[in-house]
Formats: C-alpha cells, structure tokens, sequence
C-alpha cells in the first residue's frame, strides 16, 4: 500500500474524520494503512499542521581552523593515519568525520609506491651510457637482451598507506625509498631473444 499523502488527500481524510469517519474507512478509501491516517489525525490534533516539520540538520562539529589544521597536519605527514592527524590537530569531529573531511580536501589514502630514486650521479652515467652506445647500428642492437625483474623476498613488512592528492603516486613525498631488510632476496629475470622467453634465476 502506497504510503505517502498528498496534501490534498491529508486535507480530504481530516474533513471525513471530522464527520465522524472511522480511521479505517477513511485509510480504505485512500488505500493507505490505518497508521497512516492515525498520523495525518495527531499531526493536525496537536500542531494543526498536515506536513511534518523539518528535520534540522546537526550542527557542525568543527569550524574553518580546525578543518585546515587537520588537511595541513597531513600534508605535512602524508603517512600519518586519520587517528594520528585527528589527535595531533585536535580535531573536534569523530573519526569518520575527519576521513570526510580529508577526502573532500583532494586527499587520497592509497597504499605508498616503493621506488628507488636516482641520484645526480645516476642520470649522469644513465645518459653517458645511452650516449656512447647511440652510435652502434642495427647489427649490434639486434644481440641485445632485454629482460625485466620480479623481485621476491623472504619478509613481508606490510603496505604503508599515505594520503596523496590524485596523480602523484610517485612523487617523492609520497614515495617510500627501497631499503635492505637484512632479509635475502631472489631476482627472476624474463628475457626475450630474437622472439622467444627464458626464464633466468639468478
């Protein structure tokens, strides 16, 4: 049964009740349940209203300042967690509170990219290399090997997450630089030869 009321039909079920309608007739004749008409009946009896009141939002919890204290606590410590930046700003709101606010900032949680950045000296000798080879033709780099590499290691230290506005996955701020765990590492290379892969353990 549909239960919503036009104020027309609210209107017409407070005059049939007024000449002593029962709730039951007035609710079969607008094919509403008997509650519904009950409601229409209060509403009117009490507030000599046919709609409901408003509801009132709830108030905001935290004003400007401490909104920008919370995004600019992140920004400074992108892998900090929402409870660590709610705590350390002071944040007035709840924790899911503070994750809205975060995320409306342009801030994204994303699990931290592992990248090992170069140095100066690297993109020197990166491009001394690329140069000196530049001038052998197509005979020599036909015996090239090209090969990539899947790295496996014998620990598991879990994926950090960061906050970090959108395409900035490898930005250094928001990149952890490779470390050694201590731990062994195997190295497994595909490489391709005149068409074909082979599997290298190395």
């Amino acid at each position: 049964m549909p239960q919503h009321l036009t104020e027309a039909q609210k209107s017409w079920a407070i005059a049939k009740l007024e000449e002593n309608r029962s709730l039951s007739e007035v609710a079969a004749e607008l094919n509403v349940s008997k509650s519904c008409i009950f409601y229409v009946k209060k509403r009117w009896q009490e507030q000599q209203r046919l709609r409901r009141p408003l509801r009132q939002g709830v108030g905001k919890v935290s004003n400007a300042n401490e909104d920008n204290a919370l995004v600019e606590y992140i920004r400074q410590n992108p892998f900090a967690t929402a409870v660590k930046a709610r705590e350390q700003a002071l944040f007035p709101g709840s924790l899911r509170i503070a994750q809205m606010h975060l995320k409306q900032s342009g801030l994204k949680n994303c699990a931290a990219a592992r990248k090992v950045f170069l140095t100066a000296e690297h993109k020197h000798r990166r491009v001394q290399f690329a140069n000196e080879f530049l001038i052998h033709g197509e005979e020599f780099w036909n015996n090239v090997v090209f090969s990539d590499e899947k790295t496996f290691q014998s620990c598991n230290s879990g994926r950090l997450r960061v906050y970090r506005p959108r395409n900035t996955r490898f930005e250094e701020n928001y990149t952890l630089t490779s470390t050694n765990s201590g731990r062994f590492s195997v190295n497994v290379l595909q490489s391709e030869i005149s068409g074909t892969q082979r599997g290298l353990g190395h």
